[in-house]
C-alpha cells in the first residue's frame, strides 16, 4: 500500500457530513506515470473505510484504493486517508525479505507475471501455489495430506499474530528511550523521524488497511461467484 498525500487529493464528493475523495493525482502502479484517477467507491466494507477503483488515463489499467474513514467519523477535524495498492512495491518488499522461502518468492513472481500477461487460468493455478507455499512455510510437513482449507484452518496455531503489538508495547515502555522521544524528552533527528512515520504507516496498515483489504476482496469474490 502507498499513501496518497492530502495535497494530491484534487476533489471530493459530499456524502452527508462526510467528504470522500473523488479525484487524486498519483503515480500509476502499472505504467509508473503520474496521472489523475477518478475514484468510485463501489463497496462499503465497514465503518473503517471504503474500497474503491480508479482507472489510469494513460495506460487504462485499473488500480485499487482504500479510503480510511474511521478517524473522520470520530473526529470532526480529521482528514480521510487514501491508499493505493501497488503490487510492484509489495513485490519489492517480498523479494527483499530474507526470511521468505525461495519457493514462495518464485511462486508469487510467477503469479504476478501471468496476471499481467492476462492469463486467468495460469493466475488461478499459481495463486493456489502461493497459498500453499505460505501455509507450508509456517506449518511445514503437517501440511502434507491436508486440503488447502484444512491447512489454512490450522495456520493461526502456528502464527503469532499478536507479536507486532507486543513488540510495540515494549518499544513504548515508560522507561524506554523511544518513550522519551514521544514525550519530547529526547531529541529527534531526521532519520528517527522517518522511522517513526514508517512505524505509524506499518501499524495502520496492519490493524486497518490489510484486514479491510482482505475482507473487501473476500466479499467481492463472493459477489462474483453469486
Amino acid at each position: 500500500m502507498r499513501r496518497i498525500l492530502p495535497g494530491s487529493i484534487l476533489s471530493y464528493s459530499q456524502y452527508g457530513h462526510m467528504k470522500i475523495p473523488k479525484e487524486v493525482k498519483c503515480k500509476c502502479p502499472e505504467c509508473s506515470k503520474t496521472a489523475r484517477f477518478s475514484l468510485k467507491a463501489d463497496y462499503q466494507a465497514n465503518r473503517t473505510g471504503l474500497f474503491s477503483k480508479g482507472s489510469c488515463p494513460e495506460c487504462k489499467s485499473s488500480s485499487s484504493f482504500v479510503i480510511m474513514i474511521s478517524d473522520y467519523l470520530d473526529k470532526s477535524n480529521a482528514e480521510v486517508e487514501v491508499y493505493i495498492y501497488d503490487s510492484r512495491t509489495t513485490f519489492a518488499e517480498v523479494e527483499n525479505h530474507s526470511d521468505l522461502p525461495e519457493d514462495l518468492i518464485r511462486a508469487y513472481r510467477s503469479a504476478l507475471n501471468v496476471h499481467q500477461s492476462k492469463d486467468p487460468s495460469a493466475t488461478a493455478v499459481l495463486s493456489k501455489r502461493v497459498l500453499e507455499s505460505v501455509v507450508k512455510s509456517f506449518i511445514g510437513e503437517k501440511a502434507k495430506g491436508q486440503t488447502l482449507s484444512e491447512q489454512l484452518e490450522h495456520l493461526p496455531k502456528h502464527v503469532d499474530l499478536n507479536k507486532p503489538i507486543t513488540s510495540l508495547t515494549t518499544l513504548v515502555h515508560p522507561e524506554s528511550q523511544f518513550h522519551q522521544i514521544l514525550e519530547l524528552e529526547r531529541d529527534l533527528d531526521d532519520d528517527m523521524a522517518r522511522l517513526l512515520i514508517e512505524l505509524l504507516e506499518g501499524l495502520i496498515e496492519y490493524l486497518y488497511i490489510l484486514p479491510l483489504k482482505i475482507e473487501t476482496t473476500h466479499n467481492r469474490i463472493h459477489q462474483q461467484l453469486h
